[in-house]
């Protein structure tokens, strides 16, 4: 009996538990649901109340940012690495261009005799900005240094040489040519004529005074004869005028001339600490030239070296390499008149004190050179002084 009491309350008991407890949940409910969405936040953990493409955005563009910047991190890192495992263009580092005016280069010759010190470059090289290009007037002594100059203007300068202009055909200032033979090479018609007939000879020739190695894989590469007098040439330092002078230093001396920088360029023309060369030049012609080239009143001469021009006095240690020379071939000729008007004869010259020229007796080349000039130099001027002939050696002012 008990048992079946006990059997038929728990059967019972949801009869009057089921209805209380569903009312209490009916009457509850309301005040738990508000409680419940003002507690819990839109980005909480409830994700029933975040719409589910809100959430995929959002995790893809955090992904996304996470992403870019690793991405941007590993770039980082790669240049880096990149940059020092790379080592710095040895071209540009061994370089010496120097800016006159912007879009105008030069890299001085050494005042030196050729040697194996300086490899032979004792000339000038001299760049001339064309947009992305460069107009390279003369290229050195060899391939070696050719080369040189053509690397570090690429990589110092951003500039890539297509044009390579010859001033005159001696050996330090043309025999580079062997590095540009994809590039336009230009010069005189006298110039390449004397190319052809000396360079063989002068390559042989700078080679003893360089040392081989300065001169390995240097060959004779002949310009294209394209330059004329009156020519003009563009570039973005703006347009220069081409000159020839046939009867200076040489046979054929190009000479650019800028008039809106007041710039002139004269490779063989203008010397500065070295003794200049009269082996085929006219002493008289160079004077004139030199003359002639002071009237243009430039305000920067590119010779040798660069130098300040307008307002110097013409003395052996002044800046201007224009006065510089005029002063030096001045005084040869000076001298070798002195000494004609003593009745001193050529055989005599080279003991004559009117020509020893101390002021000039520290510049390179005087041991090597002087005693050559002086020869040719009384040579030319014997008969101009003989038939009356005038010397015009007023200091360039």
């Amino acid at each position: 009996m008990t048992d079946r009491l006990a059997v038929t309350r728990t059967r019972t008991r949801p009869g009057w538990l089921w209805p209380a407890a569903l009312l209490l949940l009916a009457l509850l409910r309301p005040h738990w649901v508000e409680a419940r969405d003002s507690a819990v936040p839109a980005a909480s953990h409830a994700p029933a109340m975040v719409a589910p493409k809100t959430v995929a955005g959002a995790a893809t563009e955090t992904a996304a940012t996470a992403a870019t910047a690793a991405t941007a991190a590993t770039a980082t890192r790669a240049t880096t690495a990149a940059a020092e495992a790379t080592p710095p263009c040895p071209a540009a580092s061994a370089a010496r261009w120097q800016a006159i005016v912007p879009g105008v280069w030069i890299w001085p010759g050494a005042a030196q005799e050729i040697g194996p010190g300086n490899l032979g470059q004792v000339a000038s090289q001299i760049l001339l900005r064309d947009g992305h290009r460069a107009i390279l007037i003369d290229p050195g002594p060899s391939l070696a240094h050719g080369q040189l100059v053509r690397e570090s203007t690429r990589c110092a300068l951003g500039l890539t040489i297509t044009r390579v202009l010859d001033s005159h055909a001696h050996a330090e200032n043309v025999l580079g040519n062997a590095a540009f033979a994809g590039a336009q090479i230009e010069a005189s018609a006298a110039t390449v004529a004397g190319m052809r007939a000396r360079c063989p000879q002068c390559l042989a020739s700078i080679t003893q005074s360089a040392g081989a190695a300065a001169l390995d894989g240097t060959t004779v590469l002949l310009p294209e004869t394209s330059l004329r007098p009156g020519q003009q040439l563009e570039s973005d330092s703006g347009r220069w005028q081409m000159m020839e002078f046939s009867a200076a230093h040489s046979d054929s001396d190009l000479v650019l001339w800028n008039e809106d920088q007041r710039l002139l360029i004269a490779p063989s023309l203008v010397y500065q600490g070295r003794i200049p060369e009269l082996a085929q030049g006219s002493l008289l012609g160079w004077l004139a030239a030199l003359r002639q080239l002071h009237r243009l009143r430039p305000d920067w001469v590119l010779g040798q070296q660069a130098s300040r021009h307008a307002g110097l006095a013409a003395t052996p240690a002044n800046s201007s390499g224009l006065a510089a020379s005029h002063g030096y071939l001045c005084a040869l000729a000076q001298g070798v008149i002195a000494a004609l008007e003593l009745g001193r004869s050529a055989n005599e010259a080279s003991e004559a004190p009117e020509l020893a020229l101390p002021g000039y007796a520290s510049w390179a080349g005087h041991a090597e050179r002087h005693g050559f000039n002086v020869q040719r130099a009384w040579r030319e001027l014997e008969p101009h002084w003989m038939n009356g002939g005038e010397l015009d050696c007023a200091p360039l002012e």
